[in-house]
């Protein structure tokens, strides 16, 4: 990567930090900090030592949406075509991500934050689709699966900036805090997270963005493959005894007493 970094990692096993640091621009999201971004993530998607990552902007600004002046001095076309890798690469990012979002989460900034498995917010926060107002549609996708296709199309057609409260009351954002307890609110529920095994983690975000786009049944015979796949590896029977112990539930012919 050329130039100065645009983003902040700190990595505290099982957990990493990544901050935004593009403030005096609001964080927008110039091509410059999405590749770092993108790479930042990647990195540690790879480190089997991290299971959880949070992502915040500050207690300021989350993000003010992707950088104006590149929009309007690129071509769309090629322009789009990054952004839709960018959108996939933070969107079916494969561990668990908790977003924190201090002040305003914009139109990209706010799509970024939608990526959150978990989403904590800050009281003073804002979230919102302006794009309508400018003759843009606002992306519909990710926010339909989080509070339903109806509210997401209603939020995209009126514009409309939301409190943090009033996201909460959405089933946007998950939780809202004290600004000035906002990462650490976000530590806590990554920490909460990364108790459990990396392997069951990796498979719940595997399904939870993909059981979405299929029926039923093709859906739950996606999630069971993925069970099979963990018992295989061997670790879970071997957990799943200590949990039948732990209930007092025999598990083997000797346990019951028998021959």
């Amino acid at each position: 990567m050329s130039g100065p970094s645009l983003i902040r990692v700190t990595t505290e096993p099982p957990l990493a930090l990544i901050e935004l640091d593009r403030k005096l621009q609001k964080n927008a999201l110039s091509m410059a900090l999405r590749n770092e971004l993108e790479t930042r993530l990647a990195t540690l998607e790879a480190d089997d030592a991290v299971k959880a990552v949070v992502l915040t902007g500050g207690v300021d600004c989350f993000s003010a949406g992707f950088d104006l002046k590149e929009v309007l001095a690129t071509d769309f076309r090629a322009f789009g075509h990054r952004a839709v890798e960018f959108t996939e690469q933070t969107y079916f990012f494969a561990k668990p991500l908790v977003t924190a979002v201090g002040g305003p989460a914009l139109a990209g900034g706010f799509d970024l934050a939608v990526s959150g498995d978990v989403i904590v917010a800050a009281e003073g926060a804002s979230l919102g689709r302006p794009e309508i107002r400018f003759g843009i549609n606002p992306l519909l996708t990710k926010l339909s699966q989080r509070i339903g296709v109806a509210r997401a199309v209603r939020l995209s057609l009126t514009g409309e900036i939301l409190t943090a409260q009033q996201a909460q009351a959405l089933g946007l954002v998950d939780r809202v805090v004290p600004a000035a307890g906002l990462l650490a609110a976000a530590r806590e529920e990554a920490a909460r997270i990364a108790r459990h095994p990396l392997p069951a983690l990796l498979a719940v975000k595997r399904a939870g963005r993909a059981v979405p786009f299929m029926g039923t049944r093709r859906a739950i015979e996606h999630e069971f493959g993925l069970t099979a796949e963990l018992i295989a590896e061997g670790s879970v029977k071997r957990a799943l005894r200590d949990y039948a112990r732990g209930l007092g539930i025999a598990t083997t012919t000797e346990e019951k007493g028998g021959p």
